[in-house]
């Protein structure tokens, strides 16, 4: 199957964006007659035939729709220190969204070593995921956001855990998650999290935990704890 993306569907007739209906007619030579299976990020499934194309456009007739209500029955938020290398906070946006996740905040700590970063680039990361893992949900992608004001804004509701470094910390995530409740994780930068930030986390509710007996970087950690949670729900 070779999906393709609409983020906004809401008539019969519908046109490819740009570069999907490139893909569909330039690349993979569909034509008027073809059918397409098409996403649009937010549970919707569609089937479509291709009415009309030319070299930079693809009108598609939808013939079936199926409407998936969740993702899964938590939803999971990773707060995740964005990386120095950029490759290695892709390959992070990729995996995840294979294995499976809600949101993805990109997080801003004292020792963040990236100043900046594209989210354009990462929505295409996610979408590109998503699709190749035949998915229906696009992870939401947040701004660049301040570790403060995530601990103190987006930990309500949701049980909240923060992988420390620390060698006084012996609690494991899979130890204290209980699936399927709804989990914000917490992942510093290459240095970690500063004491002063694991005190303001735990001020607000987030408890300190290892995600086993060895140094991970944070690309690693991150997508150990993500399929950490997913299985855990699998499991039950």
């Amino acid at each position: 199957m070779q999906l393709f993306f609409i983020p906004q569907i809401d008539q019969e007739y519908i046109d490819l964006p740009a570069e999907e209906a490139r893909h569909a007619v330039q690349v993979l030579r569909k034509r008027v007659g073809d059918e397409l299976d098409i996403v649009d990020g937010k549970g919707g499934w569609y089937k479509g035939l291709i009415t009309e194309t030319s070299k930079r456009s693809c009108t598609v007739q939808l013939t079936q729709t199926r409407k998936e209500t969740q993702r899964a029955n938590y939803h999971l938020t990773m707060a995740v220190s964005p990386t120095k290398s950029n490759d290695r906070f892709e390959w992070f946006l990729e995996k995840a969204t294979e294995i499976g996740v809600d949101t993805i905040i990109p997080l801003k700590c004292s020792r963040t070593e990236r100043p900046r970063i594209r989210i354009d680039r990462y929505e295409k990361v996610l979408v590109s995921a998503m699709k190749q893992s035949l998915q229906a949900w696009l992870p939401e992608l947040k701004e660049f956001t301040s570790f403060a004001e995530v601990v103190e804004q987006f930990h309500e509701n949701q049980a909240t855990y923060i992988g420390w470094c620390n060698e006084d910390v012996k609690s494991p995530l899979i130890d204290n998650y209980q699936a399927p409740t709804n989990v914000l994780i917490l992942i510093g930068p290459e240095g970690d999290f500063t004491e002063e930030e694991v005190l303001l986390a735990q001020a607000n509710g987030s408890q300190p935990i290892t995600l086993g007996p060895t140094r991970l970087r944070t690309e690693t950690a991150a997508l150990v704890a993500t399929q950490s949670i997913a299985l855990l729900n699998q499991l039950l």
